[in-house]
């Protein structure tokens, strides 16, 4: 088995390939994470899954988390079975026209990922090629993976107990 490479030099790597685009990095958990912006998106995770030395060949998920004012980030987890490690990559998305390139074609596995992602929040993966619903009625409107998504059994029935750190107090 090839040893694995550290976080830092996963993080070292790709800096030295992609430079400033790698906005951010950390290595929570002992993995490395990156930020990579939209446009080298689809290269950081290319140069991760054919660099021998990094050889990160499966994915486990792609999804997305709404940050309220600051966007939507898109996140992408792979997994080297060679080297028995994980690398996480986010991409930062604007919030008025949520868009990501799409890496369906370098992992086949990211095609339902992608939809499901799109469907819940609405972020655009462009060079999919069907993003279409997978979970919900082709009728049905919005994306409700958002945080300002109404959940309409608040509606029809107010939620009954308090609002959190609204407590009565006894």
């Amino acid at each position: 088995m090839a040893s694995s490479p550290s976080p830092a030099e996963i993080v070292q790597r790709l800096r030295a390939q992609l430079g400033e685009d790698v906005t951010e990095t950390s290595e929570p958990h002992g993995q490395a994470v990156v930020r990579v912006k939209p446009e080298r998106y689809r290269e950081l995770v290319q140069t991760l899954r054919d660099d021998a030395e990094l050889a990160f060949d499966f994915i486990d998920f792609v999804a997305g988390v709404d940050l309220q004012d600051e966007g939507f980030d898109v996140v992408t987890q792979l997994f080297s079975t060679s080297h028995h490690g994980h690398v996480r990559v986010k991409v930062r998305c604007d919030r008025e026209d949520p868009t990501c390139p799409s890496i369906h074609d370098l992992y086949p596995g990211a095609d339902w990922h992608e939809r499901e992602t799109w469907e819940l929040f609405g972020i655009r993966f462009d060079g999919h090629p069907g993003l279409l619903k997978l979970l919900l009625p082709e009728e049905f409107e919005g994306f409700p993976g958002r945080k300002d998504f109404v959940l309409m059994s608040r509606v029809a029935k107010p939620w009954p107990g308090a609002v959190e750190g609204e407590e009565e107090e006894e």
